[in-house]
Order: C-alpha cells, then sequence, then structure tokens
C-alpha cells in the first residue's frame, strides 16, 4: 500500500537558537532531491518502512546556523521533540483544546516576566488584606513576615556585600604576632588612631548592643499566627493540591522536552558534571574522612612513631601510641586488631557514645582499667585522632584534615565545601576570656595553617543546657549564651590581643551558625517554667528550653552581632538549623494555647528566622502540606543526605552507655528519602555527605559518590545533575564574587533572567545565557521560573 498524496511533517528546532523555525521541516525535503517530491513512504513485506530514497539514513542535513553548527544524523533525529498539534493539546490540559497555529518563540525570561516569583516585585497593592481568599492572604502575610524578621537580622545578601575576605593563594598564612591593624570589633577600641567607618553615636549604640530586635512577646505572637495559618483545612487543602501538581508536572516537562535539554547541554564545551563547582554544605569535621583512610592513617603512625604519648592520665602516667593499640605483646608485634584499626564497634560507640558525652563538654571518663579497657580504650583513639584539643594539641586531626580534605580540594579545584563543627561549652584557666572555645579553635587552624579558600565554616551549637547546668558551668540559660556570644561582643576583656587578628581570620570564613536539634536532645521537663520569663530567668532545675526559645535567643544574638560586622565592613552571617527524625513524636511546650509537636515547630521557626536553610530537609516531608508549600514558594535553601540517612543506626552493644533518653530512628532504603520529590516539585536542594565516616565510603570524592549513587537509582541525566550543582552554589555561604564567577550571577539589577533565593535574595544573571559557566539548560531554567511564576500569579490572582 503506497501513499503518494500525503506529506509528514514535524516542526523543527533550530540548533542554536532558542525559537522554533519560522517553517516546518518535511521529511520529503530531506532525501536531497530539490523540487522532486518523494513518492512516499511504502510498507514492504517483512522489511518494514521503506522509501524510494533508499540510502536517505546515510546522507547528512544541518539544522540551524550553517556556521559552528554540529552536523546530524536522519539517526539523531530522535534528539529533536516532536511538537505535534496532539502534544500540545495535551500540554493545555484536554485532547480537544485547540492550539494555537504556530508556537510563540522559546526565549529567556526577564525580571519583567518573573515579576511575581519574589516578593521584593510585587507593587504595594499586592499585600492588602481585601481582595484576597483566606489562603492566599495567609501565604503572603507569611512569607512578608519571613522577610522582615532576616532583614533586621541582616542576614541577606546586600546586608552582606562583602561576605569574606578575598585572597589570592591557596591558603592563607600563619599570624604571626602582631599583624597590621585590621578594622574589626574585636580590637576596635584597642586603635584609638583608627576611625570607625560609621558616625560614633551609631556605633556606639552597636557596641551597648541598641540594636532593634523583635522582642520574644512578639515572635512568639507571629509564630502562633503562622501556626493557626497553617492549620487551616482550606489552606492546607489546596497546598495540598498544587503540591500534587508540581509533582505530576515536572515527569510530563521530562517526557516532552528531556531530548531537547540533551542537546542543549552536549551545545556547552568542556562543561559537564566533572566541571562544575560543587560545594557540600554540611560536611562534619567529626567524620570528614572515611573509615579506610582513618585505619591507613593509624597504621602509618603506628610504624612510624610508635613510642609517642597521645595522653596523660590523671594520675600522670603517660599513653604511648604503641601501648595504646598493642594488647598482645608477642614477639611477631602484631596488634590485635589485625588490618581494620577502626572497626563498626568503635564507630557506634563514637557517635552513640563519645559525641554525646564528652565531645561538647570536654569530659574525660573518671574510672578506667587502663588504656586496654573497652570504652577507656575507645575514649583515647577519639581523643587522640578526632579532637583538635588534647595532649599532642590536635596535631593528627591536622594531618588528616590537611592530607584527605584540603589537599584533595584545591588539587580538584571544583570541589568546595562547608566544613561544621561542634561548639564545645569549656572553658580553661579559670573561665579566661582568652581561651575559650573560639580563641582554642581559631588558633589550632592557625598554627596548622588550615584555612583555605575551598572551605567556609559553620559553628553547630548544641541543645546542652540540661547537661552544662548538672555540671556547674551554667547555672542559667542566659549564662548558656554567654558562653557563645559574649566572647564576641567583650573583646576589650581579651588578655592576649594579638589573638584578635587569628579570630578575625577565621571568623572571616564562617558562613552560619546551625542549631542542632538531634534524638539525643533531652525532653523530659520536670521544673517547666513558662516560656515568656527571660534567659537570665531560666534555670527549671536542668529542663531544656524549647526549641524556639533555642532558636529566637541565637537569633536575636546573631541580629545584635550582624549590625556590628556589617557597619565595620565585615562579613554578617546566617542562621541554619536541623530537624530530628524523632521529634514528629514529640509535644511541643513553646505553645499554651495549640498544640504542636517539636517537629512542626522545628521547621515553623527555621521558615520565620533562618536564611541559611534547612539541614536534614527529608524530614520536611512529613509536615503540614500548607508549610512544605510556603517552603516552596519562598525558595528556602535545604541540604539533603540520602547516604548517611541509610546508615544502620540501631545500637544494640553500646545502648547501655548512651545518654538517657536517647531515641534512635531505624534506617530506612535510599529510594524511601523524598529527595528526588522535592527535587521534582523545584525546591532549592542540594545534596550533602555530612559524615563520611559512618557511609562506609571507598572512594577519596565522597561528594561525587553522592551525586553518582542518586544518577545510579534515579537515572538522573546532565540537567538534573548539573541543578543540584548549581543550587549547592548559589545558596552557598561563599562570596557574591565567587558566585558571579562561577555562575554568572549578580545582586545588581540586570534584565535577564532574576532568581529568588529564600525570599529576600534576587539574583540576576549577567547575560542572557549563562549555560556556559553551569551548564543547566535554558529550557530547564526556564521551566523553574516559570512554574514558580505561574504558582505566584495563581496566589495573587
Amino acid at each position: 500500500m503506497v501513499q503518494n498524496n500525503r506529506s509528514l511533517f514535524f516542526v523543527g528546532y533550530d540548533s542554536y537558537k532558542e525559537s522554533p523555525s519560522t517553517s516546518p521541516i518535511r521529511l520529503d525535503d530531506l532525501d536531497g532531491n530539490d523540487g522532486t517530491p518523494d513518492q512516499g513512504l511504502a510498507f514492504d513485506e517483512g522489511v518494514g518502512i521503506t522509501s524510494q530514497a533508499r540510502e536517505r539514513n546515510s546522507r547528512v542535513f544541518m539544522l540551524g546556523d550553517s556556521v559552528g553548527d554540529a552536523a546530524l544524523h536522519l539517526d539523531d533525529l530522535d534528539m529533536v521533540p516532536l511538537n505535534t498539534k496532539f502534544d500540545v493539546q495535551m500540554e493545555m490540559g484536554s485532547p480537544m483544546a485547540m492550539p494555537p497555529e504556530m508556537q510563540p518563540p522559546i526565549k529567556p525570561l526577564t525580571a519583567a516576566d518573573l515579576a511575581y516569583s519574589s516578593l521584593a516585585h510585587l507593587p504595594s497593592y499586592f499585600f492588602e488584606k481585601t481582595h484576597f481568599n483566606i489562603e492566599r492572604n495567609c501565604l503572603l502575610e507569611m512569607c512578608k513576615l519571613r522577610q522582615s524578621y532576616l532583614i533586621i537580622s541582616k542576614q541577606d545578601a546586600l546586608s552582606c556585600s562583602q561576605l569574606h575576605s578575598k585572597s589570592t593563594g591557596k591558603c592563607l598564612k600563619p599570624v604571626k604576632g602582631k599583624t597590621a591593624k585590621a578594622h574589626h570589633f574585636l580590637d576596635f577600641e584597642e586603635d584609638n588612631t583608627s576611625n570607625p567607618p560609621q558616625d560614633g553615636n551609631y556605633m556606639n549604640e552597636l557596641l551597648n548592643a541598641k540594636v532593634k530586635v523583635p522582642s520574644f512577646k512578639e515572635f512568639r505572637q507571629d509564630f502562633e499566627w503562622c501556626l493557626r495559618a497553617i492549620r487551616d483545612r482550606d489552606l492546607s487543602k489546596f497546598s495540598e493540591k498544587r503540591l500534587q501538581y508540581l509533582v505530576n508536572k515536572f515527569p510530563v516537562f521530562q517526557y516532552l522536552h528531556s531530548k531537547e535539554e540533551m542537546r542543549q547541554s552536549k551545545r556547552v564545551p568542556h562543561k559537564d558534571f566533572y566541571n562544575c563547582r560543587k560545594i557540600d554544605l554540611n560536611l562534619l569535621l567529626s567524620g570528614c574522612f572515611s573509615q579506610w583512610q582513618l585505619t591507613e592513617f593509624i597504621w602509618t603512625k603506628l610504624k612510624s612513631e610508635p613510642n609517642k604519648i597521645i595522653h596523660q592520665t590523671a594520675n600522670g602516667n603517660h599513653i604511648t601510641l604503641s601501648q595504646l593499640f598493642k594488647v598482645d605483646f608477642e614477639v611477631t608485634n602484631k596488634f590485635s586488631n589485625g588490618l581494620k584499626i577502626i572497626d563498626d564497634s568503635f564507630l557506634e560507640w563514637y557517635k552513640v557514645v563519645y559525641l554525646m558525652k564528652y565531645h561538647l563538654v570536654n569530659k574525660e571518663p573518671t574510672i578506667h582499667a587502663g588504656p586496654h579497657d573497652g570504652p577507656f580504650r575507645y575514649y583515647l583513639i577519639a581523643k587522640t585522632f578526632l579532637e583538635f584539643d588534647n595532649y599532642i594539641n590536635g596535631e593528627y586531626l591536622a594531618e588528616l584534615l590537611q592530607k584527605f580534605l584540603i589537599k584533595p580540594q584545591e588539587e580538584s579545584k571544583y570541589q568546595l565545601c562547608q566544613l561544621s563543627v561542634d561548639f564545645q561549652f569549656y572553658l580553661h584557666y579559670d573561665n579566661s576570656d582568652v581561651d575559650n572555645w573560639w580563641m582554642v579553635f581559631a588558633n589550632w587552624l592557625n598554627h596548622h595553617n588550615l584555612f583555605s579558600n575551598n572551605i567556609r565554616w559553620n559553628i553547630r551549637i548544641s541543645r546542652i543546657y540540661p547537661e552544662l547546668y548538672r555540671t556547674g558551668k551554667v547555672k542559667n540559660f542566659q549564662e548558656y549564651l554567654n558562653l557563645i556570644f559574649n566572647p564576641l561582643f567583650n573583646a576589650q576583656n581579651f588578655l592576649h590581643k594579638s589573638l584578635g587578628s587569628i579570630l578575625l581570620k577565621f571568623l572571616s570564613q564562617v558562613s552560619s551558625f546551625d542549631l542542632c536539634i538531634q534524638d539525643s536532645d533531652e525532653y523530659i521537663w520536670k521544673k517547666f517554667t513558662t516560656v515568656n520569663c527571660m534567659p537570665q530567668d531560666w534555670s527549671s532545675g536542668g529542663d531544656n528550653p524549647t526549641i524556639s526559645q533555642y532558636m529566637y535567643y541565637i537569633y536575636a544574638n546573631l541580629t545584635k552581632l550582624n549590625h556590628i560586622r556589617q557597619a565595620l565592613l565585615q562579613n554578617t552571617f546566617t542562621l541554619r538549623s536541623s530537624c530530628s527524625p524523632t521529634s514528629i513524636n514529640r509535644t511541643s511546650q513553646f505553645s499554651n494555647t495549640l498544640n504542636l509537636t517539636e517537629h512542626t515547630e522545628t521547621i515553623l521557626d527555621n521558615f520565620l528566622l533562618a536564611s541559611g536553610g534547612f539541614l536534614n530537609a527529608e524530614n520536611l516531608w512529613h509536615a503540614p502540606s500548607s508549610l512544605v508549600y510556603v517552603f516552596y514558594l519562598s525558595q528556602i535553601p535545604m541540604v539533603v543526605a540520602p547516604l548517611n540517612s541509610i546508615v544502620d543506626s540501631n545500637a544494640t552493644t553500646v545502648q547501655n552507655q548512651a545518654p538517657t533518653g536517647l531515641v534512635l530512628e531505624p534506617s530506612k532504603p535510599y529510594k524511601k528519602n523524598p529527595f528526588m520529590k522535592l527535587f521534582e516539585m523545584g525546591f532549592k536542594i542540594s545534596l550533602s555527605s555530612e559524615s563520611i565516616l559512618y557511609n562506609n565510603s571507598y572512594t577519596k570524592e565522597p561528594i561525587i559518590e553522592e551525586y553518582s549513587v542518586a544518577a545510579s537509582i534515579y537515572r538522573l541525566h546532565s540537567a538534573d545533575l548539573c541543578e543540584l550543582l548549581r543550587n549547592s552554589v548559589i545558596t552557598s555561604g561563599f562570596s557574591s564574587t565567587l558566585k558571579s564567577k562561577w555562575l554568572g550571577v549578580s545582586l545588581t539589577l540586570h534584565e535577564y533572567f532574576v532568581e529568588n533565593i529564600g525570599f529576600v535574595d534576587n539574583w540576576y544573571d549577567c547575560k542572557s545565557n549563562t549555560s556556559l559557566e553551569h551548564n543547566v539548560p535554558i529550557i530547564r531554567r526556564n521551566y523553574r521560573n516559570s512554574t514558580l511564576a505561574g504558582e505566584w500569579r495563581l496566589i495573587i490572582s
């Protein structure tokens, strides 16, 4: 059967242009016979589709401009989307829809086109309380409330134009003695000859902590108003439908445009997944190297310096490295642990017992039999190799950090990280301000030359007020806060002023403060005081304050600190928080009128007070739908660690030594992690290794391993991976200058793409197409921005 009177058409795309061709391409024109129509397609017996031109597949045709375009064979026709009228009708939602005769050209979205994607671009009349349904009004007011809290605290990017100090070398040189005088609030009052960058009255107000911060009562009222809003039934139904729509929309987009995305990705030369910047936003210092790397390092030290003294007991006895690991005194001089010194039992004890009982308060076990007693031996291993403040002044940890993290990252060029370190609550030498944690840690970094341009630091603050209260280190919650912030405010009390320049260097590379909500946080209250009391009045017999109290008072102190640093032209800090998976079953005591769990309390606190992002974002999946939807509308940065979440945390052998009240969540399969669903919806999400010490990682590039596993399980292609990488860069704490170089974005107003992060920061593309910097296809960015703009149009219409 031959069809002579029919011609088959498909709409073609220009090779290097983003708009469809003005005239459709005919299959008849591809055989190279000018003016001679094809005789049609025929079906031969047992052969299939044939044509009069048998050798059509061997010839080459060109699409687009003749200069610089790559030749395409007919075998590559599947790379061009077949946008038929039926496809357009299905995109319009009905097979009976009447599509236009010709599709509008695809072009990059401009700031004017995306006026609804950012609250900053909305006219003032959009915020009037009239002309809105209840759910739309609540969403707008919640986002507006978040914006006001973050701008007051100077957590937005515009308030921190000079985010971090610039250095030309690969790493900063150690500070020796008195360095050149730098304008820093720590030594501001020492230098009487230097002029402050602001007027004296303003600086005096800042130094006297007279910064206008919303009161705790106002915060609690705003919190309860948001809580009532997200519990509204109509708002929940509306949000649930919109989230379901976003989940289902992305697979349809990929089905229709994945091949066009692939074409655009291939047009970017020398910029694939491996050549794009990738930032691990939450890598823990306590687990930044793998199990086999730590074992290899210990064996090296045992062979080179077995008689090195690594610890001194309370009675004055010295313990050497060989005494720590040599259990059987045999002639062959073999070690009982064999090749695997760091085994699973040690890692289990280190995670469940040491990090919870000894690490944060720098406490040593009082009862032990000797270096070969099980728990005390584990303590010595952790103290010697995984701590910076020990008998050998953190020499081994510095070598591990330099060998397995700093040096590989500086050599790779495209791998960076934000390293998270725990703030340890201890003081030396009779509570001297000089020897607090800030000074000890900054001096350790400077002494071992551990500053690197590839690393920014996060300060993790744990909720261990009850432990500090029982040990007598603090008498109320205000003293707990003083241990953290007083060294940064009361600089005039420092005994050794030369350390101020070292602390200046360290703070210039600190990006955020993280409040850690963990399973080990004490929960049971005995003498619970009302939350409206001041921190100095909170003793409560050692009861732990609520999560909101921690978040607000850290936010308030951080606001005062950011005002001072901005006035002195220093980088400001952002606030982040994490969420425990077991908090969903814990009742919060923060509200007297509304019942809520600590899970909802944590997420809502992060929404109102934190600009740096939300850690362990897998737990957002189980939050109320309206709260998840407003996270999407605000484009709040989120960090997930899927590989870290599947590690078996069911501690059995050390459960009797674990802190009281520790509840461990069972491990879950990788595919049950909701990060892929969040990514499909359009959240600003990125992957993190978190702690590779427990992940059984056997590669030297853990962040590459994290992305490789995700790509293998979910079959991610180049556009997906590059989008995740771009999210990690644009939401990181690195300077705006570096982001401009890596991504081609700027905080300055441009006419090209505009992207809002966290509902406070607007990043503009510096040119019409920045794919050459990050290799995210423009069609993918067009989809993300237009989808977000459509959600806002729906809300404010």
